[in-house]
């Protein structure tokens, strides 16, 4: 469905609600649609305004005319990255560039729509498919690897290549979350009859070059051997956007409703990516785990299941950032 086509959000919420209707069950709308190219944003801020603000308001009118519960998903861009410590859902936000105002207006304008609506706010989000800093990280990697000729083997003998080097900015900090986490997060909430602003996130933090690390890392590189990680000031990449330093969010209230929504797990966890056999939530998966256990193939930064599937990996053994 496409979000800013008013008719068809319509027509799609009435036929869910028909749905819920003909099931005797309970109805949740979930909108984690977004404009969220933060660059992009600036050149178009009346396509991001159209997508983040009033889309969303079309949508919390709707799922409210219909009867259904409204679950709004935002973003750790709508502050300023100024406070040294987490963010709590009384602190003021302040973006600073278009994607986190038009977010901004999206919840107020979801908020005005639809007073009982759930709105969450979130970090630094991943998984195991999709666009994620992670598996970005894990393909420029095997890039400068493959540019460098160390994945190739293209080399002369008894000549050891320069490993290739990749800067990432270590000013930027946040807290990453899991998507799958988030997901049973939101849930959660919906289930402790939630209602308002939350924010719900990753519990610790940790700054981009750190999150490269781990990631390369846990994907079997050997840095300093295989590739250099270079740490760098957010200067290095000049962007027109204007990005928050510090985003990191305080989950805490939603502990108010039930251990279950108090926090997610740490982001140096594991993804815990969808295997062939069932395994209980939050239980991570070692290298040596028996029946699960997993091998790296080559370097190509893969995780795989004994059954071949590609399982990308963040990782456990990061230290977590204590405010």
């Amino acid at each position: 469905m496409d979000i800013t086509d008013r008719a068809a959000v319509r027509r799609t919420v009435a036929d869910f609600a028909a749905h819920v209707e003909r099931r005797a069950a309970l109805g949740v709308v979930v909108n984690a649609a977004a404009y969220t190219d933060v660059e992009k944003a600036e050149d178009d801020p009346e396509r991001a305004s159209l997508v983040n603000e009033v889309a969303a308001g079309w949508l919390a009118a709707v799922s409210l005319t219909a009867g259904l519960r409204l679950v709004h998903v935002s973003t750790d861009f709508v502050f300023d990255g100024a406070k040294t410590g987490p963010y709590n859902e009384s602190d003021e936000p302040r973006p600073l560039n278009i994607y986190g105002a038009s977010k901004l207006a999206g919840e107020k304008a979801v908020f005005s729509a639809y007073p009982g609506a759930l709105v969450v706010r979130t970090s630094w989000t991943y998984g195991p498919g999709g666009t994620n800093f992670p598996l970005k990280i894990l393909n420029l990697a095997r890039s400068a690897m493959a540019a460098s000729g160390r994945l190739s083997g293209d080399t002369k003998p008894g000549h050891k290549p320069t490993p290739p080097t990749l800067q990432v900015v270590t000013d930027e900090v946040g807290s990453p979350t899991y998507s799958n986490d988030l997901a049973e997060g939101l849930v959660a909430l919906l289930s402790a009859g939630a209602t308002g602003l939350y924010h719900l996130a990753g519990s610790g933090s940790c700054s981009r070059y750190e999150l490269a690390v781990e990631t390369l890392r846990l994907a079997g590189f050997e840095i300093s051997e295989d590739l250099t990680v270079e740490p760098v000031g957010s200067e290095t990449f000049p962007t027109k956007a204007i990005r928050p330093t510090i985003r990191v969010l305080d989950s805490h209230q939603g502990g108010r409703l039930g251990r279950k929504t108090a926090f997610l797990a740490g982001w140096s966890r594991p993804f815990h990516s969808q295997t062939l056999e069932a395994r209980p939530p939050h239980v991570p998966r070692c290298r040596d785990s028996g029946p699960q256990r997993r091998s790296f193939s080559g370097r190509r930064g893969e995780f795989r299941h004994r059954s071949g599937r590609r399982l990308p990996r963040l990782g456990r053994g990061c230290r977590k950032r204590r405010w």
